[in-house]
């Protein structure tokens, strides 16, 4: 075994981020899984289960996973700044080098998850058009720098092959090709040639059979309609996706296996969240349409139907998101996945966008509340107040007071959390109706 993830208790890095990367290099077939290491929690080592897959990117990483080369590949994942094992600044970056600093040799591939501060990181095409250049597609330029150098066939000009292997991901993830003899890189947007962005929708894609089903496809739409909007909203469904990272390909590889779990999660938690989802989006985007936003509202009820058991689902749900211990009688795959949705339950991001939507869903179900005003409820709690403030302030609170429209005292609720965060934003907020 080959290669580790580190954790990040001394370098700060983003252990989740990274293993989502590889989870899509890997073609989410289900078989990739980490581990601890004896004697070493800085660091979790990557396992590849199963015979060498046929998709390309997949063999390459099934055979680092599961060859000893005799030195270790060490991936960190960095929100930019400076490497603290070389002390290069990667921002808007990667690099692989051999590290021995601790007496023995170990390839450190290290790489900005940050996107330059959000904005993007580009490379060009032969045309000389600035392209996108995401995450998973980084670490695999990186990782076949740290194959050849596992394998000592490093070139002289190494840049011309890992540009060619990137060029594999990229045209697996539908995404334009780069020019593998351009230099050219930087911060800032760049073209996908209509490729969906590489995160992946873990539990929906296994309930669902499928990374391209409609559920998959609904939420992506979903998701890029924020972010086409609102960069604090594209911040937000990052910061989720980082924390979704740290539980759910684990969750997904189990239900993978099981028509019951499948069926199970499709009902009790991913039919209930997309149509809580598409409500929300209705009234955030359609509020004016109310033929719209009431098929929604029975497209939620629909999704939680009394006669499955509104109230024990909601009172479970509520169990698990304290913390406390289920009862012994509870079904068995919520006593088999409780110890991960509490992990989950103690992830800010994650639990407001996955846990809360789930209580608060099958509580309107149950005992029969208003879903419009669950939904603005939820919106108002949005921990927006957790990220860095944006620059361009006062534009960012213009589109999102958009959204609060439908319930404008929603949008105070929220906006009395933000002026607590951001005091030099008070003005802001009162032009925008937030306070």
């Amino acid at each position: 075994m080959s290669i580790f993830i580190d954790q990040g208790l001394v370098s700060g890095a983003q252990s989740s981020t990274a293993f989502g990367n590889l989870y899509t290099i890997s073609g989410q077939d289900g078989n990739l899984g980490d581990t601890p290491v004896a004697g070493d929690i800085t660091v979790l080592q990557v396992t590849y289960a199963g015979a060498a897959p046929a998709l390309a990117t997949a063999n390459r990483l099934h055979t680092l996973v599961n060859t000893n080369f005799g030195t270790p590949i060490v991936i960190t994942a960095l929100a930019g700044g400076i490497d603290p094992f070389s002390g290069l600044d990667i921002t808007g970056n990667g690099a692989t080098y051999v590290d021995s600093s601790s007496g023995a040799d170990v390839i450190r591939v290290v790489y900005d998850v940050n996107q330059c501060n959000f904005a993007g990181i580009f490379t060009f095409d032969t045309g000389g058009n600035p392209i996108t250049t995401p995450n998973p597609v980084i670490l695999y330029h990186e990782l076949s720098h740290a194959f050849r150098g596992a394998t000592g066939t490093t070139q002289p000009n190494d840049e011309i092959p890992a540009r060619t292997d990137e060029n594999v991901m990229r045209g697996q993830l539908g995404l334009c090709l780069r020019d593998v003899n351009s230099n050219g890189l930087g911060c800032g947007p760049g073209s996908d040639c209509g490729a969906p962005p590489p995160n992946g929708c873990f539990i929906v894609s296994a309930t669902t059979g499928s990374s391209e089903s409609a559920e998959v496809k609904s939420l992506r739409q979903l998701r890029d309609r924020i972010a086409d909007v609102s960069c604090l909203g594209a911040r937000l469904i990052d910061m989720i996706y980082r924390e979704y990272y740290q539980f759910s390909p684990s969750i997904a590889d189990e239900i993978g296996q099981s028509a019951a779990s499948r069926q199970a999660v499709l009902w009790v938690v991913v039919r209930p969240l997309l149509a809580w989802y598409t409500l929300a989006g209705t009234l955030a985007f359609e509020h004016a349409d109310q033929n719209a936003a009431n098929n929604a509202v029975k497209d939620v009820l629909n999704a939680c139907p009394r006669y499955l058991g509104a109230k024990s689902i909601a009172s479970v749900l509520n169990t698990i998101r304290s913390g406390e211990p289920l009862p012994t009688d509870a079904p068995e795959m919520l006593l088999h996945f409780a110890p991960r949705i509490q992990f989950a339950a103690r992830l800010r991001f994650a639990s407001w966008a996955i846990l809360d939507p789930l209580v608060r869903v099958w509580s309107a179900s149950a005992q029969q509340r208003d879903v419009i005003d669950e939904v603005s409820q939820w919106l108002a709690t949005a921990p927006l107040e957790a990220l860095a403030q944006p620059s361009d302030l006062d534009k960012e609170l213009k589109a999102l007071a958009n959204f609060f429209d439908f319930r404008p005292t929603a949008r105070h609720q929220l906006g009395e959390r933000l002026a607590t965060a951001w005091p030099d934003a008070i003005t802001m907020l009162a032009r925008h109706d937030f306070i």
